[in-house]
């Protein structure tokens, strides 16, 4: 095993892995959207994860206001690759679907997924 892999597996056991985003917009009526993402990877000690994502969007307009939420949660497992140079978080769930984010380490609490900053938590 790479010095650089051992690095990231060190980095990334028994830690949580959080992205937020937020959208929204209105118009002259008063009518608009809201719009809100957050995402969880856990990635345990033993090499299972969860990967969770959160979603609530709201659209008003004419005096209706239209919420809707939904929650995903997925379980597999996860490794840490490197090819040609780069590091890559390796996610592979229980349908036998797999992703791979380039990753990078940007320093305390912060995790670099392909072209997305996450904060980093240690798993409590």
């Amino acid at each position: 095993m790479s010095y650089l892999v051992n690095q990231m597996i060190q980095s990334l056991s028994n830690k949580v892995l959080r992205l937020e985003k937020a959208n929204s917009d209105r118009d002259y009526s008063g009518g608009g959207w809201y719009q809100e993402v957050k995402y969880e990877i856990y990635l345990y000690a033993d090499f299972t994860a969860v990967y969770i994502k959160e979603s609530f969007s709201s659209v008003s307009g004419g005096g209706l206001y239209l919420p809707n939420q939904s929650s995903d949660k997925e379980y597999g497992n996860w490794n840490v690759l490197e090819e040609n140079g780069k590091v890559y978080l390796e996610m592979i769930f229980d349908d036998n679907s797999r992703q791979k984010l380039e990753t990078q380490n940007l320093g305390t609490g912060i995790q670099k997924l392909e072209d997305q900053i996450w904060n980093r938590y240690l798993i409590s």
